[in-house]
């Protein structure tokens, strides 16, 4: 299907592919393709979180990034120059507008021996500071916040191309053959590329970005180094040594009052490039060291993205409704599969990440199996990501869209699923049961098997979950986890 966004460039990419969802219900960023979207993926982000996406993406920018550096370290000229050389702009993700605009944020091809030699020459390199990609912003000429998040996208290609799979696999949206673009391959330490799948919209391929990653601005940010961190100390130094930077104020009969350092005369005294930045961090360690720490603590708060016009006791009374419309029985289960994945994107994230459908199999009931990441950010998901019987590093769901008696077999069915290196967790969803009782005796047996835990959740739970949001108290979302949890490990 050809599409045109000719007058029609505000339009998402859940209203193109006919989604029908609110950005809380979607794992992805919902990007506009007809214009850039003000987030960054943001590599200090990554650090911040255990999930095992966040782990794996950092893993590869860890990797260029030595890479890189080990090659200028071996004097390797054309093997760095060849490294920095796919770092152009990456305009699939549709994500970042420069302070310049637009255009031009990427490393262009120009630009790339510049940025070589740069780095090179550079005191930071040869002096051991540079610990992380971020820290190119801080003391390599010519690089800001901006080309930090451009490079960011580029090493993290070909995940984000299988997590846009992912998706348009969970989703049905039809995708086709494009070329991949440059990937990072940590293995290989090199570059490569392939012909992938990929969603096409007005014949350009499209990259979807998990929002967890994302930030209004990547935190790393040379001049507020400077300004708040360097600057500061140094007035405080030049305040104790009392020398010829220090003002001295006066009353009316010529009594001194006070003593101070403006930051404006300390910020004339001192070079403004980024190299005195470099000297000065590496005769002050523990002041980049508590500059490091506010990256991270502002990089682990995720933004919210619905919106200023978005209200989520609004949405949660529309999923309510939505919920109690669907038939039950095998002619609704695809619409209760769908009304799920929204509903636990709302309720949980960013417990809950980059859900996938795992199989298909039509028994006469279509059952669909999902997984999600655990995001272990918080409550219980962090807990059982720590208990050594469960190490939940994967969230495993089935939908059940009938209302007799849950027995064995759906039991066993997730038990399946269950192993050592994705966890033992699953949350077994359904419309109601003839016995509920008897059900979560049965999900109690599994777990003081040591088999796993397996949570029953049905209409009544999701509704009560629902309601709390719709009243303002999405605390007592937890809280009705929790006793679910509670009664089936007791």
């Amino acid at each position: 299907v050809m599409h045109s966004w000719s007058d029609k460039t505000l339009q998402k990419f859940s209203e193109i592919f006919g989604l029908n969802k609110a950005q809380a219900e979607l794992n992805f960023v919902d990007i506009a393709p007809g214009y850039d979207t003000p987030l960054y993926i943001d590599p200090y982000a990554l650090t911040t979180r255990d999930d095992n996406w966040s782990n794996t993406a950092h893993g590869f920018v860890v990797s260029f990034f030595q890479s890189t550096l080990q090659s200028i370290a071996k004097s390797d000229r054309n093997k760095g120059v060849r490294l920095l050389s796919h770092l152009g702009e990456p305009e699939e993700t549709h994500l970042g507008v420069s302070e310049e605009g637009n255009k031009g944020r990427g490393v262009g091809e120009v630009q790339v021996v510049e940025l070589y030699d740069a780095i090179s020459r550079s005191k930071a390199a040869s002096s051991g500071l540079l610990e992380d990609l971020s820290d190119f912003a801080l003391f390599i000429p010519g690089i800001g916040r901006d080309k930090i998040s451009d490079i960011t996208t580029n090493i993290l290609r070909s995940l984000l191309i299988t997590y846009t799979q992912e998706q348009c696999n969970l989703y049905n949206i039809p995708m086709r053959s494009v070329a991949s673009g440059f990937c990072w391959n940590p293995e290989q330490e090199e570059w490569i590329q392939d012909y992938v799948d990929l969603p096409v919209y007005d014949s350009q391929k499209l990259l979807l970005v998990p929002k967890h990653t994302v930030r209004y601005r990547v935190g790393v940010d040379h001049s507020r180094f400077r300004r708040m961190f360097v600057l500061e100390f140094l007035q405080e130094e030049h305040r104790k040594a009392d020398d010829s930077l220090v003002t001295t104020l006066r009353d009316k009969k010529g009594k001194i009052r006070k003593k101070v350092v403006y930051k404006k005369t300390v910020d004339q005294h001192y070079p403004t490039g980024k190299d005195f930045l470099t000297d000065f961090s590496v005769a002050h360690p523990e002041v980049l060291n508590r500059y490091r720490d506010t990256l991270k603590s502002s990089a682990s708060k995720i933004p919210d993205i619905n919106g200023e016009n978005f209200r989520e006791e609004i949405l949660a009374d529309a999923l309510k409704n939505d919920l109690q419309r669907i038939e039950k029985g095998a002619k609704d289960a695809n619409n209760y599969h769908n009304i799920c994945i929204s509903i636990l994107s709302f309720l949980f994230f960013p417990n809950i990440l980059n859900q996938k459908k795992e199989c298909e199999i039509n028994e006469g009931r279509k059952r669909i199996d999902i997984t999600y990441t655990n995001g272990k950010d918080s409550g219980l998901f962090y807990r059982i990501s720590l208990d050594k019987n469960i190490l939940a590093n994967t969230v495993h769901v089935e939908c059940k869209n009938y209302t007799n008696e849950i027995v064995n077999p759906e039991i066993d069915q997730l038990q399946g699923r269950f192993d050592r290196e994705r966890g033992r967790f699953g949350l077994l969803m359904f419309r109601e049961s003839d016995d509920i009782s008897n059900l979560k005796s049965r999900c109690r047996d599994v777990a003081k098997q040591g088999n796993g835990i397996i949570l029953p959740i049905d209409d009544g739970f999701i509704i009560r979950c629902l309601e709390h949001i719709g009243n303002d108290n999405r605390r007592l979302v937890d809280t009705e986890l929790e006793s679910i949890y509670q009664e089936i490990i007791s």
